[in-house]
């Protein structure tokens, strides 16, 4: 428990003096990890949880940073944290409305269905042009954030940008943490492991699917809300299958199934591909060659070179041979 303890405050204490020490185009880097991390996140709990491979989680991501910049845009009076509130309600609302659909099916059929919705939303993204700025975009300019009793906090201080992420996304983080330890957790984990059985025993699997959609489709908002701030842009690249397809390689780079495992992943993948996008413009195929041996070899992702008991396991194995 004191080692648990000792190693929060020295992240904590990390993550406080980072700014101080990172060079600005670093801490651009830190802060982008840090949304990836939580729309990863609520990707693994999805897939990893809750066994639902969907091929359409940027839908959401898309649906909160879109509804940041339109807020911002009409609505500039209204305060920052509402902004991004709001962001990742439209995104859970919207994950409402495609679970209800999606949970129904099982498989491939589920994950087709959830890529049809995101081309559905992407559609929408691309054709509302009087509204989304269509493949154009929209720019929108970060609200300042009111504290009581400290006034107005400038956003325009890259500073106060990381710390205001930094601690939303731990927030975010926390809650879903919390949420895998809670009997909603166990019963995801009871309809992943076998949902007939859990049928059988009491639980309603289909509302609790759907549950689990909404609950990472919100948290999938919030990331996409966090970035449309960061960013100050808007684009349909950011409900695309490629954004979809991200959210898939982060979380299989950290590990399937380890809550932490997707941090460990956004981390690697997006300096991984800042590192080799400056070495070749065929950067996207060195990725897809990691991933193919990442499948194929290590199915636990990075985490599962940190997991102690199976590292024991296997060098108990080898002793065993060796005898």
């Amino acid at each position: 428990m004191k080692a648990k303890i000792v190693a929060l405050a020295a992240c904590a204490a990390l993550l406080i003096l980072l700014p101080y020490v990172l060079p600005f185009t670093h801490l651009n880097m830190v802060i982008e990890i840090a949304f990836f991390s939580l729309f990863a996140v609520s990707y693994n709990m999805l897939f990893g949880y809750g066994g639902l491979l969907s091929f359409g989680h940027a839908a959401y991501f898309g649906i909160g940073a879109y509804t940041v910049a339109i807020l911002a845009k009409h609505y500039a009076g209204l305060p920052l944290p509402l902004t991004l509130l709001f962001g990742g309600i439209a995104s859970g609302l919207g994950g409402v409305l495609a679970g209800a659909f999606c949970v129904r099916l099982k498989g491939g059929y589920f994950a087709l269905l959830t890529m049809a919705f995101n081309q559905f939303f992407f559609a929408i993204a691309l054709k509302s042009r009087s509204l989304t700025g269509g493949d154009d975009g929209m720019s929108l300019k970060r609200p300042d954030l009111y504290l009581p009793g400290l006034g107005a906090v400038a956003m325009n201080n890259i500073l106060h940008v990381y710390y205001l992420v930094m601690f939303v996304v731990i927030l975010c983080i926390s809650v879903q943490w919390y949420l895998s330890k809670t009997p909603f957790g166990n019963s995801v984990r009871a309809v992943k492991e076998n949902d007939e059985r859990a049928g059988f025993i009491g639980y309603n699997t289909y509302l609790t699917k759907v549950a689990l959609y909404a609950s990472c489709s919100f948290f999938a908002g919030i990331a996409g809300s966090l970035f449309a701030f960061f960013q100050q842009f808007v684009a349909t690249s950011s409900i695309d299958a490629a954004m979809s397809m991200q959210a898939v390689f982060m979380t299989f780079i950290g590990g399937v199934g380890s809550f932490f495992g997707p941090i460990l992943g956004a981390g690697v993948y997006l300096y991984f591909t800042d590192w080799v996008s400056r070495i070749t413009d065929r950067w996207e195929f060195v990725l897809g060659v990691l991933f193919v041996l990442l499948v194929m070899y290590a199915r636990t992702g990075l985490m599962g070179f940190a997991d102690i008991d199976r590292i024991k396991r296997a060098l108990s194995i080898r002793k065993e041979g060796n005898r």
